[in-house]
């Protein structure tokens, strides 16, 4: 399931020079230091709360996406993974939230939040490598079409001490992949957006757009 809801009062005009800036650095250089909790209104929600815990202190998430991958050696779909986006207005950051298995296991900052009266504006040159899917659906919309793709990858460095044997998974890390193409209409080429665990990693630009009928 996943869809976007935009909520937090209106920016203050003279903070938003900086907040505008400070977005972008953050979002650039990808989600800030992982936290050990995260605190909503009165109440603390911290690593390994279970996702009922946190919707009872912090309410419902922005945007929710759930991340489906086959077993390594099986092959069978797994969800186990999603990803929770809490936009608490333009003067707090947004929050990632990492849940595997029903429990918290990643808290991350992705730049400052926003009102749902003054989402980003869709711009192609805005597309760029680090940017959160929540972003991309906040000022881009859905796009035209949508695919998705979920496997692992080799981890950088083996888990333990060389020589281990170890199950294959253990050496594996998740990657759940997603093309998105946008259509601008016919005075701009389609923008192909492909994403990875929630982020866009590369923009390509495809066949010239059309103009809906």
């Amino acid at each position: 399931m996943m869809g976007a809801i935009l909520s937090g009062p209106p920016g203050r005009p003279r903070r938003r020079m900086a907040r505008g800036l400070g977005l972008v650095l953050l979002a650039l250089s990808g989600a800030a230091t992982a936290q050990d909790s995260l605190r909503c209104g009165n109440r603390l929600v911290s690593i390994e709360a279970r996702m009922a815990e946190v919707l009872a202190a912090c309410g419902e998430p922005s945007l929710r996406d759930v991340w489906s991958h086959p077993a390594p050696r099986s092959g069978n779909e797994i969800a186990e993974i999603e990803e929770w986006t809490y936009n608490f207005g333009p003067n707090q950051l947004l929050r990632l939230l990492r849940f595997r298995h029903g429990r918290l296991r990643r808290i991350d900052a992705d730049g400052y939040g926003f009102a749902s009266s003054h989402p980003p504006a869709c711009r192609g040159e805005r597309l760029l490598p680090g940017l959160s899917k929540y972003r991309l659906l906040a000022s881009c919309g859905e796009p035209l079409t949508r695919s998705r793709s979920s496997g692992y990858r080799p981890l950088r460095s083996r888990p333990r001490g060389y020589g281990e044997r170890l199950p294959r998974e253990e050496y594996l890390s998740e990657v759940q992949r997603e093309e998105w193409v946008y259509n601008f209409g016919s005075h701009q080429l389609l923008k192909i957006v492909h994403i990875e665990n929630g982020r866009i990693v590369n923009v390509e630009t495809g066949d010239r757009g059309f103009d809906p009928p």
